[in-house]
């Protein structure tokens, strides 16, 4: 018989530990503009909006030109709740800022989700 480390109550009763909320959004092509050209837009992961989490900045780093610099920062996202089926291709929206999912990872005991993504500006 497997024991919990974690009780499942436990996480519910964290809510200042996931002072935000989370929607995980995905990217589509079919959509059309009213020329019939593609109009390419990011829409809600069913199931995937106001999931609560918290932020954390990891590193940052700019990458300078000779017409521009880029600033790259990474971050990381706890959700609280199993997410199994978010990838690389989806973005996380928390506050109005756009964040690009590069790795997602979920915990063994199917208990919780951390993203690391990136914020390019």
């Amino acid at each position: 018989m497997r024991k919990e480390l974690i009780d499942g109550h436990l996480l519910t009763s964290l809510s200042r530990f996931y002072p935000s909320v989370c929607d995980i959004q995905t990217y589509t092509d079919e959509n059309q503009d009213s020329y019939g050209q593609p109009n390419p837009l990011w829409i809600d992961f069913v199931g995937h909006v106001d999931i609560p989490c918290a932020l954390s900045a990891a590193k940052g780093q700019e990458v300078k030109n000779q017409d521009m610099t880029i600033g790259i920062a990474t971050h990381i996202i706890a959700l609280a709740g199993y997410y199994p089926t978010i990838t690389y291709k989806m973005r996380a929206v928390i506050d109005s800022q756009n964040y690009d999912i590069l790795l997602c990872e979920t915990d063994s005991h199917v208990k919780m989700t951390r993203l690391t993504c990136q914020i390019v500006s």
